[in-house]
Formats: structure tokens, sequence, C-alpha cells
């Protein structure tokens, strides 16, 4: 049987495309703004291990006749399954400043929704933050399972947290799944990893970057050797796979040396409110802090959320610097051979937009058997 085929629609790094390669998709194509992401996913999808292509496509998906025709240029006519997470930024709470539901980034999903439109897939899944469900009211959400309706779609979604589902972080995200409506598919979501005692079996920070490259500020030398020979449990060993004793990505933002003394006040799971008065300067107005500013995660239980971890100042358990690329993407459940392009910045961006490949995995594996 071949794989079911694949179209990753604002795909970002390709975290989504990570997660359903890995439970045996093939994603021929997927289409994607951002120069340093496009770069990021050719240099890991262009060809997986089993010889499918994935044909990346540079394209604002706000002219969808054109990312089309481009589509159908190279041969994609059909497809199984569209996924896809349209930018966020309108709809989480971590953006006070642009949740408004006439913001234009919150309209982004109507020009996913044309695509689906077009390619008439017997599924598709959308992604977004877990917010999406209370924005205004739960209008916008209502809006987006009647725009689908009325192409042709039964929909339904679910919040998904990360931390059920194997990523050592919490993290809840909505997903969206739609059959055909003549496809007699019935919608399902993926049931939380449950250990035989009922309890989750959570993955810690500390098990999940235990073993990596021992850094110090502004670290700026890219491919390392572990700092353990040998992966110290099970999530390394899967986060290890397919790499040669080396690790790529190990880059630390540059802080002063004011930063440094503040982190030094931070205990693990600690923040801003622990920083004397005297070392604050621009923070003196606390009441305005969100809590997960200089946040230092504490290493035996999950992270929180990675947004983009530079901004916020998230602190390593241990030492006082901020987190590293790779350790920001161990903790999104990233494999080790999976490589970010760009400069810093854009790469901690990469990493804090993707969807945890685990988290996709879980969904991705619940999609294979709606179609079978």
């Amino acid at each position: 049987m071949s794989k079911p085929r694949v179209l990753d629609l604002f795909s970002g790094a390709g975290g989504l495309s990570e997660g359903f390669i890995q439970a045996g998709f093939h994603v021929v194509a997927s289409v994607e703004k951002d120069k340093n992401a496009v770069e990021t996913q050719r240099a890991n999808h262009s060809f997986n291990s089993e010889g499918c292509k994935t044909e990346i496509i540079q394209e604002d998906l706000r002219e969808p006749e054109k990312v089309i025709s481009r589509l159908e240029s190279i041969g994609i006519n059909e497809v199984d399954v569209i996924i896809g997470g349209p930018p966020c930024q309108g709809f989480t709470r971590a953006n006070r400043q642009t949740a408004t539901k006439d913001n234009p980034l919150n309209s982004l999903f109507f020009y996913y929704a044309d695509l689906v439109e077009h390619y008439q897939p017997k599924v598709f899944v959308m992604e977004n933050v877990g917010d999406l469900e209370r924005f205004a009211g739960g209008s916008v959400l209502k809006d987006i399972k009647v725009t689908f309706d009325e192409i042709g779609y039964y929909c339904d979604s679910k919040v998904l947290n990360a931390i059920n589902f194997g990523v050592p972080q919490s993290r809840n995200r909505i997903f969206l799944i739609g059959v055909r409506k003549n496809s007699n598919l019935e919608i399902k979501f993926p049931e939380p990893f449950i250990e035989k005692d009922g309890g989750i079996k959570t993955t810690t920070v500390w098990d999940a970057i235990s073993d990596l490259p021992v850094l110090s500020n502004g670290a700026s030398v890219d491919e390392l050797s572990y700092a353990n020979t040998e992966p110290e449990n099970s999530y390394q060993e899967v986060m290890r796979s397919k790499t040669n004793g080396r690790v790529s990505n190990n880059l630390v933002t540059r802080n002063s040396d004011l930063i440094l003394q503040r982190y030094k006040h931070i205990p693990p799971g600690g923040n801003w409110r622990d920083i004397p008065d005297e070392l604050m300067g621009n923070y003196k107005d606390k009441n305005r802090c969100h809590s997960w500013i200089y946040l230092r995660l504490k290493e035996d239980l999950p992270s929180v959320t990675i947004t983009h971890f530079r901004k916020s100042m998230l602190i390593h358990p241990r030492e006082h610097r901020g987190l590293s690329v790779r350790e920001a993407a161990r903790l999104q459940s990233f494999p080790d051979h999976f490589v970010f392009k760009g400069r810093i910045g854009s790469q901690q961006q990469q990493v804090a937009n993707a969807v945890p490949p685990l988290l996709a995995k879980a969904v991705a594996n619940q999609i294979m058997l709606i179609l079978t």
C-alpha cells in the first residue's frame, strides 16, 4: 500500500511534517513564506530515509491561486491529507496587542481553507494555540467550523497538551480534524499515553537535556560532542537516533553582565519576582510582567510552554544562561538529526513556533487509523 500523500501549509520549520513523516506519511509538499524556515525544511525534509521526496516551496499563502499554480506545475494535483498551522499570533494571550477579532492574522485560516476546498483531501488537520477555543467567546472557532462545513467537511476540535504525548513540556494546542462529508470517515483524536498505574507518563527537563553539551553564555560553536557518550534514558535514545556522536545548534544568546546578575538571584521555578529591585531597571513596573519573564526551569518537572525563549529570558535549570537552540528543540521533541538554519534569532523563533513532532506524530497516527 502506498503512503498517504500529505500537503503541509504554513509549515514553519516543519514540526507537523516531521511528526507525519515519523508516522509513515509521505509529505509531498510544504508551503512556507519565511526564508529561514524554508531552508530548515530543505535541510531536513527534501528526502527522508525512505527516499520520499518533499517539494518545499517558499510562497505566501495569501495568494492561494499562485500557490496552487506552483504546486500543480510540479505535479501535485491531489493529496489525501492537508495539514498546517496558520500563524497564531492574533489568538494567543501571550501577544496582548494583537488579540482582536479584526486582526488580519486571525483570518489567515481562510487561505488554508481555500487550499482545502481546491484539493478536497479526505482529511485535514489544522493546528493552533489552545486559546483559540475561548477567543472572542468561542465565535472565531465557530466561524472556522462553519467555513469548513460550507466547503463540504465535518469538523471537530480538541485541545491536546503535548505533555500527555511524551513531550517534556506543557503546551496546549488545539487541533481541528475535518473529514470529507462523502467519505464515511470518522473523526477521532489521540488518547494520552497512560502508565499501568493510571498516571500520565511525563518526561522532565533534565530527562530531556542532561546529555547535551555544557555551554556558556553566548556559546557560538554550532556542532559539538555530547556531554555523555551514551544516552541516559529512553527519551535521549530516541532524540539521538541517526546521529554520529555530535549534535548541532548549540547556540546561546549572549546576555549582558546585568542580565547574568539577575539570573543568579532566581531559583529553579522562580522568575523576575526573585530579582532585587535595584537590578530590575526597565522591569520595575512588575505588575506589567508576565510570570514567565526570567523563568528558571525546574529540572525535575516538564518545561513550561516554549515561546520565544530569548525574549522571555527562559533560564537553564542549573546554569546562569539562557537555553540553547538545541536544548529548546529537545524540549519541543525535535530529534537531534533535525537541524535549524538561519541566524540564532530565527532559529529560536522557528523552534518556539513549531508543533512538537511527538505531538504531531500522535495526531498523525490517529489520522492513519482514520484513513485505514
